[in-house]
C-alpha cells in the first residue's frame, strides 16, 4: 500500500542505452544535415548553368540532375527512418517490455524516463525532417521558377499570326484553323474536304505539357492559403476547383480527362479527414 512494500527496482543498463543511443542519434542527425547543407551549396550553382545553358524545351538535362539529387536526399530520410525504428523505437519497446508497471513508483520513474527519451529523439527527428524539405525546396528552385504565363501568352500571340496561313495539301485552298492546338490534329479542307494534319510547333505543344504548372502558378496565393491551414479540407477543395479551372481554360480539350482527376483528388481529400 502507497509502494512502501515495493522492491527498488533499478536499471542502470537502460538508463545507459538510453543516454547513449540519443547521444548517437543526434549526432547521426547532425552529421547527415552537415551533409545534406554541403551537398546543396555545391549543387545549386550547377543545377542553376544546367538549366540556363539546357536548349531541350523539356529542360531533361535539368530535370534528371534535380532527380538523381532528389533521389539521394530521399535515401537519407529512408536511412534515417530506418535507424528511428531500429534504434529508438527498439530501445523503447526493449525498456518497456523490462520495467515494472507504470502503477508502481519505480515502473513511473523508468516509464517518464523513456517518455522524455521518445520525445526529445522525435522532436530532433521533426527538425531533420523540417532541414531536409527545405533542401528539398532549395535543389527545386535553384533554376528560379519559369514564368510559364509569358510563354502561354507569347503562343497566344504566335497562333493569332499563323491560324490564317494554312494551305491544303491537295488543292492549295486556304484553311483556317478554328482554335490552338497542342497535338497533331488532322482538319478539313472545306474546298476539297481532305483531311490534313496541323502540327503545331514545338513551342505550342509545350503549353500542353505546362498547362498545370501555369495553373498552378496563377492559383499559388489558394495554394498558400491552403497549406497554412492542412487540416482544413475545405481550403483544399476551393484551390483544387481554383486550379482545374484554369487548367481546364488553357487546354479546355483536356477538361473532360481533368475533372475525373479532379474527382479523384477529393476522393483522396475526403478520405485523408475521415
Amino acid at each position: 500500500m502507497f509502494g512502501f512494500f515495493e522492491k527498488k527496482y533499478d536499471n542502470p543498463a537502460l538508463m545507459a542505452r538510453v543516454n547513449e543511443t540519443q547521444t548517437r542519434w543526434f549526432a547521426f542527425l547532425d552529421k547527415l544535415e552537415t551533409r545534406i547543407a554541403e551537398m546543396c551549396n555545391a549543387a545549386i550553382p550547377e543545377l542553376k548553368a544546367v538549366f540556363e545553358q539546357d536548349t531541350d524545351p523539356y529542360k531533361r538535362a535539368h530535370g534528371h540532375m534535380l532527380l538523381g539529387l532528389q533521389g539521394q536526399l530521399s535515401q537519407m530520410r529512408n536511412k534515417v527512418n530506418q535507424v528511428r525504428e531500429e534504434q529508438i523505437v527498439g530501445t523503447i519497446d526493449a525498456g518497456e517490455a523490462a520495467i515494472p508497471s507504470i502503477t508502481s513508483n519505480a515502473g513511473r520513474q523508468y516509464h517518464d524516463l523513456l517518455h522524455t527519451f521518445r520525445m526529445a529523439c522525435l522532436n530532433r527527428h521533426y527538425i531533420f525532417e523540417e532541414k531536409l524539405h527545405a533542401a528539398f525546396l532549395r535543389l527545386k528552385e535553384a533554376a528560379g521558377e519559369q514564368d510559364l504565363e509569358a510563354a502561354y501568352q507569347e503562343q497566344l500571340a504566335a497562333f493569332e499570326k499563323i491560324k490564317d496561313e494554312f494551305n491544303c495539301q491537295q488543292c492549295g485552298g486556304n484553311i483556317s484553323i478554328p482554335k490552338m492546338f497542342f497535338i497533331a490534329t488532322y482538319v478539313s479542307c472545306p474546298f476539297c474536304q481532305t483531311q490534313n494534319t496541323f502540327m503545331p510547333s514545338t513551342e505550342a505543344q509545350m503549353v500542353l505539357h505546362n498547362a498545370r504548372g501555369l495553373a498552378e502558378q496563377r492559383t499559388a496565393h489558394l495554394r498558400k492559403v491552403a497549406e497554412g491551414q492542412p487540416k482544413n479540407p475545405e481550403l483544399q477543395q476551393q484551390y483544387l476547383r481554383a486550379m482545374f479551372d484554369e487548367w481546364n481554360k488553357i487546354v479546355p480539350d483536356m477538361a473532360a480527362e481533368n475533372e475525373k482527376f479532379y474527382e479523384r483528388l477529393l476522393k483522396d481529400i475526403a478520405i485523408g479527414h475521415y
